[in-house]
């Protein structure tokens, strides 16, 4: 059994994710992984009681920035949204060919329509996305350690911390 849980990514700065407020209203541990430019990665552990949605919105509000959520089951598969603060907003997946296995009975494709908004989104953000990296970041799983979700990050132009 894989990892389980929300993954959130957002642009904080010197503020830890488990200072933000939209965060510590969920009760749960965060794992803080710190990037590049003020970017952190944070893994949540489960999270009954929001969405990808509502929990990307929230970022991004609270934030000023540009931020991703993302509800990983079993390291297979995630729902994600990037949303940015005046209120757009793209959903996706990660290893949408899993997803669409899951839940065959109410599947929608979204990568296909989704990779132009995550540029834009990435663009919003101050990025610089790698559109051939960023579809083939899409079709990978999470994994169980969140490589496919650095790889993500990578492509969307959120690079690793120089030390």
């Amino acid at each position: 059994m894989g990892y389980s849980g929300f993954v959130i990514i957002a642009r904080t700065g010197d503020t830890r994710l488990d200072e933000l407020a939209c965060v510590d209203d969920l009760f749960v541990a965060v794992t803080d992984n710190v990037r590049a430019s003020g970017w952190r990665i944070g893994f949540l552990g489960p999270v009954d009681d929001t969405s990808p949605d509502d929990l990307a919105t929230a970022l991004a509000l609270e934030t000023a920035v540009p931020a991703i959520a993302l509800s990983v089951f079993d390291s297979d598969c995630a729902f994600a949204t990037a949303a940015d603060p005046s209120g757009g907003a793209v959903e996706f997946y990660l290893n949408e060919e899993i997803v669409q296995a899951l839940d065959e009975d109410r599947f929608e494709p979204l990568n296909g329509e989704a990779a132009a908004g995550l540029l834009a989104w990435a663009e919003k953000a101050g990025l610089v996305a790698s559109p051939d990296r960023l579809m083939a970041a899409l079709e990978e799983s999470p994994g169980p350690f969140g490589e496919g979700i650095l790889e993500f990050t990578e492509a969307l132009g959120i690079a690793e911390l120089r030390d």
